[in-house]
């Protein structure tokens, strides 16, 4: 079976080791692993998957999230960010209006930051449909046909405009978004500063994003004892999952990453088979006098 080659960190003293967010690899109990740069094996207990989930705030290029993410959190990672919208849910007073209107008729809803995207750059702005108007072309009755999607909806007093420029002020409540948008980001470099963690990512968020909430998914191996040696963030490790049938010593995988520390290994564990072979005939050897 293929070795298992990926980029991960732990800490020294514990036994999880993080790997890059959205990477997943086979493991198998009491299956080889090399740590990064150190060349002692280690096995593999079990694995798990988790969700790293935080609030935000953002300023300016990066991310500031509460507590100490180190070895958990790294370059490389990628994040799934959502922030609070706002859509129209109902249109209330017409307070003023100018020109003359007619049934089916759209106006559109000016002002406020809308949620843009790559596939909608401009964003998407409240569309409204009028129902009724009098005997003057005055609009009586209106009703929403696209709510829009705003990071930050209009301020009042709020408008609309139709296609010929004339304009109606109009009361519009606003309340949170029943859909919600995702947009992923990759970590460049992230950084313990005290209480808080900062995190600088691939681009910035939307005009007017200033909180919001971050989900990183990660896969942790569990290791069969602690971590003795330096910590280390984001090295390649890798998982043999062939060895000889009695006594389990690591077979040298094609295309090892350090096929010294695999041979390494066998030669260690050959030793302390002679180690014990030794004891018993040192013993048997005292029996027979």
């Amino acid at each position: 079976m293929k070795p298992e080659i990926f980029q991960a960190s732990i800490e020294k003293g514990s036994n999880k080791l993080f790997l890059e967010s959205d990477r997943e690899v086979a493991t198998r109990n009491g299956a080889f692993i090399k740590l990064g740069p150190n060349d002692i094996f280690y096995r593999v207990e079990s694995s798990e998957k988790i969700n790293i989930k935080r609030k935000f705030t953002f300023d300016s290029d990066h991310l500031i999230i509460k507590g100490n993410f180190d070895y958990r959190l790294f370059m490389g990672d990628n994040a799934k960010i959502s922030f609070e919208e706002f859509e129209a849910v109902s249109v209330g007073k017409i307070v003023e209006q100018t020109g003359k209107y007619q049934v089916g008729q759209k106006i559109y809803v000016q002002g406020g930051i809308t949620s843009s995207f790559s596939g909608n750059l401009t964003g998407e702005y409240a569309e409204l449909e009028i129902k009724k108007v009098d005997q003057d072309a005055k609009i009586l009755k209106l009703e929403i046909t696209k709510p829009g999607l705003y990071i930050t909806p209009p301020e009042k007093p709020i408008y609309a405009m139709d296609e010929e420029g004339h304009s109606v002020q109009l009361k519009i409540d606003f309340d949170s978004s029943s859909q919600s948008s995702i947009i992923d980001r990759e970590f460049l470099f992230v950084e313990n500063d005290g209480p808080n963690t900062n995190i600088r990512i691939s681009y910035k968020l939307p005009q007017g994003v200033t909180t919001g909430e971050m989900i990183v998914s990660k896969q942790v191996i569990l290791l069969d004892k602690p971590y003795s040696d330096e910590s280390f963030e984001n090295e390649v490790c890798q998982i043999t999952f062939d060895y000889s049938p009695i006594n389990n010593m690591p077979l040298l995988p094609p295309n090892s990453i350090d096929p010294q520390s695999t041979y390494n290994e066998a030669i260690l564990i050959i030793e302390k088979k002679f180690q014990e072979l030794e004891k018993r005939i040192t013993r048997m050897e005292n029996m027979n006098f």
